[in-house]
């Protein structure tokens, strides 16, 4: 079952050799959706969805290029969007709960607590550095932090060594 020709955002119909070429592609990615995820659900909802993908972005294929790496770059693109999106996702959900949690138990901080929080906050080192240091604080993994910054979890580590060293330096200057 052959799609018809989709115009594209410049009138120009996609050629229907591309259709017929993605769908002989069809058990390839099949197959790498099979890869790179857990589930049959969303496996099947992979392969939908960079199809769609792959269809929607066609006038962007060169053909000096590869087709078959093209169309698995694109496959590969689409499902690490997907992780993104459920990671935010589910962080959000973790951190309400938590939220929801930690007042239900809470003590009010003492002027002095609240002092001390105060400055170590300040003291936290701007940029990167200092914003890996906040997300260890809160629970994320260096897995998930160095995946948000294009990192492995070596360097995540060694980022978040480099901030608490900031960190320790201008703590012991305020104090």
């Amino acid at each position: 079952m052959e799609p018809a020709p989709v115009p594209a955002n410049d009138n120009t119909p996609r050629p229907p050799e591309f259709d017929a070429r993605l769908m002989s592609y069809y058990p390839h990615l099949r197959r790498l959706a099979g890869k790179l995820t857990n589930n049959k659900a969303e496996h099947e909802d992979l392969v939908q969805d960079s199809i769609e993908h792959i269809l929607a972005n066609w006038q962007k294929f060169r053909p000096d290029g590869g087709f078959y790496n093209w169309i698995t770059f694109l496959m590969r693109n689409v499902a690490q969007e997907k992780r993104r999106k459920e990671r935010r996702r589910s962080k959000h959900a973790f951190m309400v709960s938590d939220e929801r949690a930690m007042a239900s138990v809470s003590m009010a901080p003492n002027q002095i607590d609240s002092l001390e929080l105060r400055q170590t906050l300040a003291a936290i080192p701007e940029g990167r550095d200092g914003e890996i240091v906040m997300r260890r604080a809160m629970g994320d993994t260096l897995g998930e932090i160095g995946a948000d910054y294009g990192v492995g979890r070596e360097r995540a580590r060694q980022l978040e060594e480099r901030g608490l060293a900031l960190l320790r330096k201008r703590v012991r200057r305020v104090a």
